[in-house]
């Protein structure tokens, strides 16, 4: 199954008085269409763009049992690279939970949140 990635650019004109450290893609908005996942940040450098993105959801499903947990173990960065945008070559950073599976029949005791976009 393919995924789209939809981008959208809010132009705003230059200012005689804007700080010149703004990039092109200060206001830069990404969307995966996915509700859970919230833009943080961005980060231009030459020929490349960073964005920092976190779920926000309130808790999980464990993978192998199904139970729906809250209680928050940590969390973890999963990095996604080579994609391009505008010429530019894009890395999406993604804050994740990991959870603590309360199921006691379960075998897995902690799981990471998954994110279901993302092939295999």
């Amino acid at each position: 199954m393919q995924q789209v990635i939809s981008t959208t650019y809010k132009y705003t004109s230059k200012k005689e008085n804007a700080p010149t450290n703004r990039g092109l893609f200060h206001d830069f908005r990404f969307s995966l269409g996915y509700d859970n996942l919230q833009q943080d940040g961005i980060s231009e450098a030459v020929g490349s763009l960073t964005v920092f993105l976190h779920t926000a959801g309130k808790g999980a499903s464990c993978p192998y049992c199904g139970h729906f947990s809250h209680r928050l173990h940590s969390y973890y960065s999963r990095h996604i690279e080579d994609l391009e945008v505008y010429g530019h070559t894009l890395e999406l950073v993604i804050k994740v939970g990991k959870y603590y599976c309360d199921n006691v029949s379960c075998p897995q005791k902690i799981f990471c949140e998954p994110l279901s976009f993302l092939a295999r």
